[in-house]
């Protein structure tokens, strides 16, 4: 082997070896901040907290590592990829430090470890974290995409962990009013073992770039149109999201109690713009999974009279678009009445394509 390619690979595996190695304080700082946490540990609880020093030494340390290997060797291609992603590594590993340091924080604030379903689903969702941290770094090691693609997938674990503690969490408050300082700090902890795993997901996908080339796919935004019956509003609006922005989000909607069939008026005034919704069938919020709904829109009445208790992660708007047309109204007149909704809605979703995709993802 020449020289100049020795020289770089010594430098890779360099770089290699010490992600690896920040990869391992990490784990070990999160390991020892739940054992910290569950036994009340105080004294480990404050180590790990100092040993976040070295940690964020270590990646100064990396990122100098990465700068001095791209003026040195100008890499290109998997080099580069290489250099790139572990740039990103290290910045996430940090992160992960940090949070393992915040869990210590919160833990030493506790009155005492956690106990009953609390502490169960802490552990779940400890478990779950450092699994998904783990296997993330294994996947990196063993130079294994297989492996980093399979990890991003245990991500929803943690989310739905993390909304269920929360509902837990308040009936705690409700029944222990006096606790309602270490309810907060247990709030914090489980919010911050979910981030690990987002964390972990963010470096499953530096490897998949590394070893593949292959970019993050860009994030689907479930968008979810309510209205009384589904045969008009909503599926005017899924309609024309559809027609304008389908490649910017994923659009449905439903109704409180679902219609047999499209309203023939809409469907009427909808061809007459060049828009068939005809073949679309009315449906009711019992079909949607709203677990899979990022922002959920009321074209009539509000949000929370559909749905008592929205999904933790989802955004609702209330967008008042007016009545339909009565039943008995003249056709010119409702006509007149359609062109009104179709002219807000059209509005209304322009306003809000530009905050979910910006003007050029649209």
């Amino acid at each position: 082997m020449p020289i100049y390619e020795k020289r770089l690979q010594q430098d890779l595996n360099q770089i290699r070896q010490a992600v690896a190695e920040m990869g391992a304080g990490v784990e070990n700082a999160l390991k020892n901040a739940v054992q910290s946490l569950l036994s009340g540990n105080e004294a480990l609880a404050n180590l790990t907290i100092l040993m976040d020093e070295p940690l964020d030494r270590r990646c100064q340390q990396v990122d100098q590592m990465c700068h001095a290997f791209i003026a040195r060797h100008l890499p290109s291609a998997g080099h580069l990829r290489l250099i790139s992603s572990s740039l990103r590594m290290i910045y996430e590993l940090e992160r992960i430090a940090d949070y393992a340091v915040n869990i210590c924080r919160e833990g030493l604030d506790l009155e005492g470890p956690p106990s009953g379903i609390l502490r169960q689903e802490l552990e779940s969702m400890a478990n779950a974290s450092r699994n998904m941290l783990h296997q993330a770094l294994a996947a990196f090691i063993q130079e294994n995409a297989g492996l980093a693609r399979s990890t991003m997938e245990l991500n929803a674990q943690l989310n739905k962990g993390l909304e269920q503690a929360i509902r837990d969490l308040v009936a705690e408050g409700d029944s222990h009013a006096g606790h309602s300082r270490d309810i907060v700090d247990l709030y914090v902890i489980f919010t911050m073992l979910e981030r690990v795993g987002n964390r972990a997901t963010n470096l499953c996908e530096e490897v998949v770039f590394w070893l593949t080339g292959e970019m993050p796919p860009a994030k689907v935004i479930n968008v979810l149109f309510l209205d009384e019956e589904n045969s008009a509003l909503g599926l005017m609006a899924e309609a024309m999201a559809n027609k304008g922005y389908e490649k910017a989000c994923r659009f449905s909607s439903a109704g409180r109690t679902p219609a047999k069939a499209p309203d023939l008026r809409a469907v009427e005034f909808m061809r007459g713009i060049g828009i068939d919704i005809s073949e679309m069938q009315p449906r009711g919020l019992s079909q949607v999974n709203l677990d899979a709904i990022d922002v959920i829109i009321a074209l009539q009445g509000r949000v929370r009279s559909y749905i008592a208790k929205p999904p933790f992660h989802a955004a609702f708007l209330d967008w008042d678009v007016g009545a339909l047309p009565e039943a008995n109204e003249e056709r010119n007149s409702a006509n007149r009445r359609y062109e009104e909704i179709y002219r807000d809605l059209a509005g209304q979703l322009r306003e809000l394509m530009d905050i979910l995709a910006g003007r050029e993802g649209v």
